[in-house]
């Protein structure tokens, strides 16, 4: 998970703390290095105090929630009445994780929080529409699937997920076969496919942003993609279909696929 944070110095510290080693954390020093580095880098999770300017404001996180309303924020702060102040408009902008010092933020439970925000609604459909196959399959297999939709950007292929199953690709498809699964690569596209959709959902991001941010060498290969298993163009999926709707399509090009086979 890549974190970008603006944060006074003693809770950047404590976040670094929480974080570990198995997490990236990029500190900025301003909001507009903040808004800058939303833009044009990957980040899973935004944590930000709106007094880490040195005084309270809010105007830049009102900004990237309405923007990028796929990126998930935290607002990490000290008890007091500014800052609760400021906690509350944002909240009216559908910012819903509030963490206060020396009160949430026990290494443990803050970490946990964290861990359990970036972009998941969408997987945890995918993974409910793959229950029943799923269900079969070995749990070190299951469980590779599980990373696949949760962090797709770490999957290029199939060979990939093999890897994460501690496996080579021969006997993954072993593995996958009695479950009615024949494609590997179309977990990892439907994967993918259901990242770039959630950022597709931020008026701010072009559609090169999103292929850029999503793992794509270009739009023509997301494009490409995404008319294979959904039978349209990214700016129609974008456009005119719903979430959980793009989550039965794959759901069903997946079943589909077997079928076929």
């Amino acid at each position: 998970m890549d974190v970008v944070a603006f944060l006074p110095r003693q809770l950047l510290s404590h976040l670094r703390i929480v974080l570990g080693s198995e997490h990236s954390l990029t500190s900025v020093a301003s909001w507009a290095e903040l808004q800058a580095l939303v833009q044009h880098r990957g980040m899973d999770l935004v944590v930000a105090d709106p007094s880490a300017g040195g005084f309270v404001q809010v105007e830049t996180l009102e900004l990237l929630r309405r923007e990028f309303p796929s990126l998930p924020l935290v607002v990490y702060t000290t008890l007091a009445p500014a800052s609760i102040k400021a906690v509350v408009r944002l909240a009216k902008t559908g910012v819903e994780h509030v963490v206060l010092s020396r009160f949430d933020d026990q290494p443990g439970r803050f970490l946990e929080l964290l861990e359990g925000i970036p972009g998941q609604a969408l997987s945890d459909l995918m993974l409910q529409e793959l229950a029943g196959p799923l269900s079969s399959l070995p749990v070190t297999v299951v469980r590779a699937i599980d990373q696949l939709f949760r962090s797709p950007n770490e999957f290029k292929n199939a060979s990939d997920l093999a890897a994460a199953a501690s496996m080579n690709l021969r006997t993954l498809y072993r593995n996958l076969e009695p479950a009615g699964i024949f494609s590997a690569r179309s977990l990892v596209v439907a994967a993918r496919l259901l990242r770039a959709y959630a950022y597709l959902q931020d008026p701010g991001r072009s559609i090169k942003d999103v292929a850029a941010k999503a793992g794509y060498h270009s739009p023509w290969q997301l494009s490409q993609q995404m008319r294979e298993l959904t039978g349209q163009t990214t700016e129609q999926v974008r456009k005119e279909v719903t979430g959980r709707a793009l989550v039965s399509l794959l759901a069903e090009e997946v079943r589909r696929r077997r079928r076929k086979q």
